[in-house]
């Protein structure tokens, strides 16, 4: 897929990448459930919904709590998950300095209706997700800064990446989940 705001990364699909995938959809992988994306940005409730997700932190953002001062690792999964960033970001030779923030999210049905638009962060960042199964819909959105929509169907074991760009992320179909591992770096 060529494209001017979203761009689709090659997945080495190491065995760390295995590992991590295997145990992340596994039944023993915790989860907290979060009642709204976040119910402040649900700005027309007629086209968007702050649906409700299950979310697991590997690195809060410091934006995430005042009180950081740097990004603070929160799972025990993360050294496993900074070595897949590695290897992906180095198998695509994407330049990066530092991870900001890093969770892996699991979203199911609603209500059909797309997340309202957002930024991860309120400073540059690049965003890239890796989506770890199969489902139906469950598109991405991405809003450049010049008004132009990109949309993006991913499939199981897609990666890809785009500056930090308003994003909105459409649900998938009835009886699905949608689980991808989404970091912010630079």
């Amino acid at each position: 897929m060529e494209s001017s705001i979203i761009k689709q990364l090659e997945n080495p699909k190491t065995e760390e990448y295995n590992i991590l995938k295997d145990e992340v959809l596994g039944i023993e992988f915790n989860w907290t459930y979060r009642g709204s994306t976040d119910p402040s940005k649900n700005l027309d409730g007629e086209i968007y919904t702050a649906n409700p997700i299950y979310q697991h932190s590997i690195v809060a953002g410091v934006d995430v709590n005042p009180e950081f001062l740097v990004p603070r690792v929160e799972s025990k999964y993360a050294e496993l998950v900074f070595v897949v960033i590695r290897q992906i970001l180095d198998y695509n030779n994407i330049e990066y300095t530092q991870i900001h923030r890093c969770v892996i999210n699991q979203l199911h049905y609603w209500d059909g209706k797309p997340s309202p638009p957002h930024l991860d962060h309120r400073f540059f960042h690049r965003n890239c997700l890796i989506y770890l199964n199969s489902f139906d819909k469950g598109e991405i959105d991405v809003y450049s800064e010049d008004g132009d929509i990109e949309s993006y169907k991913p499939y199981e074991d897609d990666i890809i990446t785009f500056d930090g760009y308003n994003h909105s992320v459409h649900q998938c179909e009835p009886m699905q989940r949608r689980v991808v591992i989404v970091f912010t770096y630079s």
